[in-house]
């Protein structure tokens, strides 16, 4: 038998609409920018394609979640067909960039850059950079955080 209260919430949940809920990744697809995402609500139906751009195909700021974590799916207009992730518990990496290049992109023109540096000398130009392999090990991180 429930209480008076819990009866009083239950029928203020069945009256407000959900805006926002918790879910997992269930898989990420890059191509479309979207995610699957089972809600944490038993027996709640998976929600598919929920957005991680504003517009498919176009750039910004877009976070992909790892598979697994946990997002908070917001709602557009309340219809769980036309939802976003809002947040997300845990990033495999994020995309920055606009119509015509990308923090990836930059950074990795940047490490090739450094790593071909040579400067003139007394004797005639230097040889590759004695660090060469500090910059290639910082390529390669950059390039598992960041995707064009």
């Amino acid at each position: 038998m429930s209480t008076v209260r819990e009866e009083i919430q239950r029928l203020i949940r069945e009256q407000v609409p959900t805006q926002a809920l918790l879910g997992t990744v269930l898989s990420v697809d890059r191509a479309k920018g979207v995610c699957d995402v089972q809600p944490a609500e038993a027996g709640a139906p998976a929600l598919l394609d929920v957005a991680l751009r504003a517009v498919e195909g176009m750039g910004g700021f877009v976070l992909w979640p790892k598979r697994g974590s946990f997002v908070v799916v917001a709602l557009v207009d309340n219809d769980p067909n036309h939802c976003y992730v809002a947040l997300v518990s845990e990033v495999e990496q994020f995309t920055l960039s606009t119509a015509t290049d990308s923090a990836g992109k930059l950074l990795a023109d940047l490490f090739t850059t450094l790593g071909q540096l040579t400067v003139t000398t007394g004797t005639g130009p230097s040889g590759p950079p004695i660090n060469l392999p500090a910059f290639q090990a910082l390529a390669q991180r950059a390039a598992t955080f960041f995707t064009s």
